[in-house]
């Protein structure tokens, strides 16, 4: 397909349906890449990714922004039905940009994954020099991460090589802060919270990532004498250029548990 073809995609078209099952082997797989506290091993699905795909060719496909709402850990041994559908198509520097929405429940209808991605048409280009970033794990990190202004490190990562099944370094980098998320805040996290993530450069397969998380806002006073919070979060690669940017949010206790 070229790309005029593809840039004429109507913004609403539904891109199709995805069905696979999870089971111990993909949870115990997709732990040994992102940490043992990762609960959620259809990420390395990469379902945005999956459902554009076949509209747009042999063409590579860079991943620039990722959000994801975490309703419900997928239970082992059901199948995942996923739809998705092309939320807008934007000309960038002569290229398409595209935006993808996919919902995802398991076969009884439990929710489990509300995600979007953004796309750009072309391959990654060769990060520059510039734009180093300043790790937070530079400050003392305080314990807790439970106040504004609270900061911690995220054990490093390797990012793994194409033998073992990864095609987007993005979704990976995802994988392990849902990980690390995961294990500080636990069921809050993984029933309701939000991750949202830029990728201002591209990572590749064999890199040392870093990341640092910082305490943004807690936010008492909610409904049910709940905290909502929301925390920074920058990853970067050994050369200290920032692979990816955000923010994630959670409510404790999560109204998805009560």
């Amino acid at each position: 397909m070229n790309a005029p073809a593809v840039a004429s995609l109507p913004p609403g078209l539904q891109l199709g349906n995805l069905e696979y099952r999870i089971d111990d082997a993909d949870l115990y797989a997709y732990r040994a890449l992102v940490g043992a506290d990762g609960c959620y091993p259809n990420l390395r699905h990469d379902d945005c990714r999956a459902l554009l795909t076949p509209h747009c060719g042999p063409t590579p496909l860079t991943a620039v922004w990722r959000r994801f709402e975490f309703l419900r850990p997928p239970i082992p041994g059901r199948r995942l039905q996923v739809g998705g559908w092309l939320r807008t198509v934007e000309p960038r520097g002569g290229l398409p940009y595209f935006r993808v929405a996919a919902f995802t429940v398991d076969e009884i209808g439990t929710e489990i994954l509300r995600s979007e991605a953004a796309f750009r048409q072309g391959a990654a280009p060769m990060p520059a020099a510039a734009n180093r970033v300043n790790p937070l794990s530079e400050h003392p990190a305080q314990s807790g991460l439970e106040l504004p202004g609270d900061a911690a490190s995220i054990p490093d990562i390797i990012l793994p090589n194409a033998a073992d099944g990864l095609q987007d370094c993005t979704i990976i980098i995802a994988g392990w802060l849902e990980s690390a998320l995961g294990r500080r805040f636990g069921a809050d996290f993984r029933w309701g919270g939000r991750l949202t993530l830029a990728y201002p450069h591209s990572a590749a397969p064999g890199d040392i990532i870093a990341g640092d998380a910082i305490m943004l806002a807690a936010d008492a006073g909610i409904p049910g004498s709940a905290t909502r919070y929301r925390i920074a979060l920058t990853a970067a690669n050994h050369a200290g250029l920032a692979v990816a940017v955000g923010d994630a949010e959670l409510t404790i206790p999560s109204p998805r548990l009560l």
